[in-house]
């Protein structure tokens, strides 16, 4: 068959032009995506298969209720068949762009649509190059092997992809239906698209089946084929138009699971190991028929629900509830060892050995519980000697990440897991009967001293030793490694110890990812900053609320303008903390040094008496950055700076200016020139053997830090192409230099507002305006402001409210002329939502959105999706008159 059938079969399966595509079904959900679609979400050829489209793309509002997904794809669905729409999509590792989005349902296809992606033409990134002719680019180039089983005129196509997918060359494999044959699997004959045909069937039916073909080598491929059959007016089969996508990697990760299932069902249905998994942010419990057993209950006597956990659990350790009897064990360690005690269905205690993992959220709220638990006296018999360990037991220690060290009464090793072997560098068999303390030797990673054998502690007084990352540990292979662990005594029938269990890995694996600790320190540095923000608004305040008493109890206005002016500037400081607390949008813009240093210094420095000095160098260059992460950074360097000063006074100068850099000089930066930025203090310094480990995560001097407030300034730094590094000597004080590339572009300078215009001017004309809020004062006050512009206004406290008022206007053929919303509302529908209903009611409404979010990102959003206007709280009448002037004047 000739190239021009294949790209013809092509174009009839995807119904294409030139722009990205993607195949959807009814939920949204890809089927199909085309190369360069791939190729702009950075994805390899079956990562986007399987996606809700949604989730493709970046939203200002976003919810983790369980049907936002849905509702998304559904307000899509509704806007964008309609006309292009502009979305941010997101690739997988660069920043979201703009994009326009078309959706179409497939004529020949019902239940499906296309999704058509196009790149505006001054939006496009510069890496992406568009196709010239989209169907060759795809035939050629893309991982989607192209076939036609033509049997009506007895020809048969495979594209060169679908040859290689299998490991043959273009002239190896011949275009007949034998191939075909000879390829698939024995067991999978009757489930390939030639075989898959439906008695009746006429016209063109859809596929999409999993199946294997040989390979060149001999082994075989699973694929997933998606594509058209073709039935004549008789039912019989005509044509099989279809592609191929390699999903072996799918497939091994499904039989891994399916293997891991398995092995989980052994240990707790077989085996005397008890499973239990408890999920309390989605309310599911689940107790395995082996832990059911210990407490002598079948599998169907014991419901799987939280009940049954709070009855198998001593009555007075539970009164306050389950997530505060897990929280209350072990606290700062997300997993443990313990000794439980369990209540059997003949009401007698059962001491079990239980290991336990806590999922914990930011905000400390126990989200779920996984553990095991086997009998105290099987936990205890190990020891008897080293080959006494059940065989369920050594599997589960097996599979875990922490290293496991299990010792007896004596202390010698009775038991190493893998990961265990890994560390200290010696088998299992070479260590079991040796004791603990020679093969685990610790050593103080400050002062070099030998550590007390925490096995010896844990046997000797049965305390046990809490996660401890002070030390190091001398394998005798090398320098001493850092090491994180924990300790805890076997206690046996009698209250014993009976042994020991320790549990160790390496710190560094316990690191969070670079976006993780961006997020955790931003959270940390709002509490660093609350009590001198806390100060500024107070003081701003004391401005507004002195300017207001004057007038209402003397009569007497010049302090209003103060006032008013207090206002804006709160009003501003606000939108700095949104945008500093929201963390940036992935979105960066080039701005200059200045700006960014300047309102770092005044979130940073609020409330505190240390003198900060700035200076930036004439024709220092601008720099490209998220303005909120950057603000992170200097935020970051000044609290540091600022909590040097141990006895509250001092100095911070901070420098900018250009620097050119040499080959080397500053690695691993190129040559050239870039923005210098330096943050100097005449603190008390930095210790010379902490300046190296200054930048590690977790490493803190601080009794209260976290240690990860420089690991996450040189993260973002890193991640902006820059470096930093810093120079400091004990009782003079601390610099840290931050090395930016300079911009290529000059500033990007928003387009200046008109000045407000005074009252007077405002009243501009009568019209009939809608306002919703569900503040009562609020209302009360803006409809006064509206009135005072001479237009009339009617008020509604939420979403239902609005839309009866709506309607009842709209019925007689007089709609509002524009209705304000609230974006908003407690218990009940607020402005998006109303607003969606509405248009759907006339679709001409005239609507605009009110938040407190001052956020320009956000604005546009809402303005894509069809407000008129986007009016920020706090606002004044002028702010008022000027948005519905411009907006009846569209």
């Amino acid at each position: 068959m000739s190239t021009h059938s294949a790209q013809h079969s092509a174009a009839r399966l995807l119904a294409t032009g030139s722009s990205t595509v993607l195949v959807l079904d009814t939920d949204g959900r890809i089927q199909v995506a085309s190369a360069a679609a791939c190729a702009l979400w950075q994805a390899g050829n079956a990562e986007l298969v399987g996606d809700l489209f949604p989730n493709l793309f970046t939203f200002d509002v976003v919810s983790r209720e369980s049907g936002w997904v849905q509702s998304q794809w559904e307000v899509l669905l509704i806007a964008a068949q309609s006309h292009p729409i502009s979305l941010r999509l997101q690739p997988k590792e660069a920043a979201a762009f703009d994009v326009n989005v078309r959706l179409e349902k497939a004529g020949d296809a019902p239940g499906r649509y296309f999704a058509f992606i196009t790149l505006p033409a001054t939006a496009a990134p510069a890496d992406t190059t568009p196709a010239d002719n989209f169907l060759t680019q795809l035939h050629e180039r893309s991982a989607l092997g192209f076939f036609d089983l033509n049997f009506q005129k007895n020809e048969v196509y495979y594209s060169p992809v679908w040859k290689r997918m299998l490991g043959y060359t273009e002239a190896a494999l011949p275009n007949t239906y034998e191939t075909w044959l000879n390829l698939i699997h024995p067991d999978d004959s009757s489930a390939a698209p030639d075989r898959q045909a439906r008695a009746g069937a006429t016209g063109t039916r859809q596929f999409s089946l999993e199946f294997r073909l040989r390979h060149a080598q001999g082994h075989y491929v699973w694929v997933q084929s998606v594509g058209l059959q073709v039935f004549g007016p008789n039912g019989a089969l005509q044509r099989v138009i279809g592609v191929h996508l390699d999903i072996a990697d799918r497939k091994e990760f499904e039989e891994a699971t399916l293997r891991a299932e398995e092995r989980l069902q052994q240990l707790g249905d077989r085996g005397r190991v008890g499973l239990f998994d408890l999920d309390f942010s989605a309310g599911l419990y689940w107790l395995s028929p082996g832990f059911k057993s210990l407490l002598g209950y079948s599998d169907a006597e014991l419901p799987d629900t939280i009940e049954s956990v709070l009855r198998a659990l001593p009555m007075d350790e539970t009164s306050g509830g389950l997530p505060a009897y897990f929280l209350a064990q072990h606290p700062n360690q997300v997993s443990y060892f313990d000794t439980l005690r369990l209540r059997h269905r003949e009401d007698r205690e059962v001491l079990v050995h239980a290991g336990i993992v806590r999922h914990i959220s930011r905000r400390k709220e126990l989200q779920r519980v996984l553990g095991f638990a086997v009998p105290l006296a099987e936990a205890s018999a190990i020891a008897a000697g080293p080959g006494l360990p059940a065989a369920h037991l050594a599997l589960l220690l097996a599979e875990l990440q922490e290293a496991v060290l299990l010792a007896d009464a004596g202390g010698q090793i009775i038991h190493l897991n893998a990961k265990a072997e890994q560390l200290l560098g010696r088998t299992s068999e070479e260590s079991i009967g040796l004791p603990a303390w020679e093969l685990f030797r610790l050593v103080h990673r400050e002062s070099g001293q030998p550590g007390e054998s925490p096995v010896a502690k844990a046997i000797g007084t049965g305390e046990a030793t809490p996660l401890n990352m002070e030390f190091a540990l001398d394998n005798g292979s090398g320098p001493p490694q850092p090491i994180a662990f924990s300790t805890r005594a076997v206690i046996d029938a009698a209250g014993r110890p009976a042994g020991a269990v320790l549990v160790f890995r390496h710190p560094g694996e316990m690191s969070l990812t670079p976006e993780e600790l961006v997020r955790a320190n931003r959270f940390e540095s709002l509490g660093q900053l609350a009590g001198g923000i806390a100060h500024d608004f107070n003081n701003l305040l004391t401005t507004i609320l002195g300017g207001v008493s004057l007038a209402k109890d003397n009569r007497d206005l010049t302090s209003l303008e103060n006032s008013e002016r207090a206002c804006l500037a709160a009003k501003a400081l606000s939108k700095q903390l949104l945008t500093f607390a929201k963390g940036g949008s992935a979105v960066r813009q080039v701005v200059k040094p200045a700006d960014i240093l300047a309102e770092a210094h005044r979130l940073a420095a609020a409330g505190s008496t240390v003198k900060v000095e700035l200076t930036v160098a004439p024709g220092t260059g601008t720099i490209c950055v998220d303005r909120a992460q950057m603000l992170q950074v200097f935020q970051n360097l000044i609290i540091n700076a600022i909590q040097a000063m141990t006895t509250g006074t001092g100095q911070i100068w901070i420098n900018a200016a250009n620097a050119v850099l040499t080959e080397g000089q500053v690695a691993p930066l190129a040559a050239g020139t870039y923005v210098q930025i330096e943050v100097q203090d005449n603190g008390s310094g930095i210790k010379p053997e902490h300046l190296e480990k200054i930048f590690d995560p977790f490493f803190t001097t601080k009794k209260s830090g976290t240690g990860l407030g420089l690991a996450t300034v040189l993260s973002i730094v890193k991640r902006h192409g820059g470096q930093m590094g810093v120079d400091s000597e004990v009782g003079r004080g601390t610099a840290f230099t931050v090395f930016l590339p300079l911009a290529d572009q000059p500033e990007e300078v928003a387009a200046r507002r008109s000045p407000s215009l005074r009252f007077r001017d405002e009243k501009i004309g009568t019209g009939r305006i809608l306002f919703m809020d569900d503040d009562e004062q609020i209302r009360a006050l803006t409809k006064n402001m509206i009135e005072s512009l001479e237009y009339k206004c009617d008020i509604a406290k939420d979403g239902d409210e609005a839309v009866q008022l709506y309607k009842r206007y709209l019925n007689i053929g007089r709609p509002y002329d524009i209705i304000i919303m609230d974006l908003t509302i407690i218990g009940g529908m607020g402005g998006e939502q109303t607003f969606k209903v509405l248009r759907e009611l006339h679709p001409e409404v005239c609507a605009i959105i009110a938040s407190g979010y001052d956020n320009e990102d956000m604005a546009r959003q809402f303005l894509a999706m069809g407000f008129c206007g986007y009016l920020t709280k706090p606002y004044r009448v002028g702010d008022l008159g000027k948005i519905i002037r411009k907006v009846l004047g569209k």
